[in-house]
Formats: C-alpha cells, sequence, structure tokens
C-alpha cells in the first residue's frame, strides 16, 4: 500500500469530485438569485459567465422569428454547458463532465428565476432595458401562459436535481 491510499480511503478517489460539488448545488438551490454582500458573490460570479451564452442565444436565435429570439437566451445557456458535457463525456474525463453537469443545473436554477419573475418583471436587465425586453414575459404573453408562470418556473427548478443526481453519479460507471 502506498502512503496516499493509506490516507485517503479508495472511496474517496472515485467519489470524492461528486461529494466535493454537492456544496455549490446545495448553495445555487438554496440562496437566492440576487442575495446582496458575500452570501450572493457566487451567484454574481456564475451568473456572469451564464450571461454571455444567454445573449450570444438572442443573436443566433433571432434568424428564427421573435418567439425564437427570446426564447433563443434561455436555450443557449442550457445548450452551452452540454458541449461541454458531450466533449468530456466522449474524451472519458470524469470531473470535467461532472464539473459541466454542475454547471448545466445550475443554469437550469438560473433559467428558473428568470423565468419565475416574469409576471413581476423586477430583475433588472442589461443594459438598462425596460421591463417590456423581459424574455419570459414576452414568451409566456406570447404563449397565453403568463399565468402558468410558478409551474414552467417550478418545472425549470426541479430539472438541475436529476442532472446534479446524474453529476454525482458519473464515478459509478466512469472511472
Amino acid at each position: 500500500m502506498t502512503t496516499l491510499s493509506l490516507r485517503f480511503p479508495t472511496w474517496w478517489h472515485v467519489w470524492g469530485s461528486s461529494v466535493a460539488l454537492l456544496p455549490f448545488c446545495f448553495y445555487f438551490a438554496l440562496v437566492d438569485y440576487g442575495t446582496p454582500g458575500w452570501g450572493g458573490a457566487l451567484w454574481f460570479v456564475v451568473h456572469s459567465v451564464n450571461l454571455l451564452p444567454h445573449e450570444a442565444g438572442h443573436f443566433f436565435f433571432r434568424f428564427f422569428g421573435e418567439w425564437m429570439m427570446y426564447a433563443g437566451g434561455s436555450l443557449m445557456q442550457l445548450l452551452f454547458p452540454c458541449l461541454f458535457i458531450w466533449y468530456f463525456f466522449s474524451n472519458g474525463m470524469k470531473v470535467g463532465l461532472q464539473l459541466s453537469l454542475g454547471w448545466l443545473g445550475q443554469n437550469f436554477i438560473d433559467v428558473a428565476a428568470y423565468a419565475a419573475d416574469a409576471q413581476a418583471r423586477a430583475m433588472p436587465l442589461i443594459g438598462g432595458l425596460g421591463a417590456e425586453n423581459h424574455d419570459w414575459w414576452n414568451m409566456l404573453i406570447m404563449l397565453g401562459w403568463l399565468n402558468h408562470t410558478p409551474l414552467i418556473a417550478g418545472i425549470l427548478f426541479g430539472l438541475a436535481f436529476p442532472v446534479w443526481a446524474l453529476m454525482v453519479a458519473v464515478p459509478r460507471w466512469m472511472a
């Protein structure tokens, strides 16, 4: 036995990354978007990173009509981590795959927070845009589903948990 194996049980070598990523999942599930101060600092940083693919999505999906232009931001925000998931899975990179799955789950929480704001339209929008530019308000108004905002946001929020469960389970099939 090596010294390393005496200090760290074998299960830690397999499941350590899953255990290490769980606090981040709990943080994003329990801490509200927009929490002021140090409590919301991680939210601010990760949301700022997520904002880049979100805004790019508006550009790329605008060619498919007005509704898709509004939906494209949230759609691209969810699709972008999937590129990383595919890459890391294809190359057998366990920790990269887990980080990417964690990021996808966090994006579901981020999009859920935006969707939940559709009726109130209280979130500040990039560039000081007015409330009439709120993506989810526009999408749900166009569909006639604005009164279903809590359900839609709840479904998006709930989708983070199976993604995170998959993130935790990755070592089960990938060494």
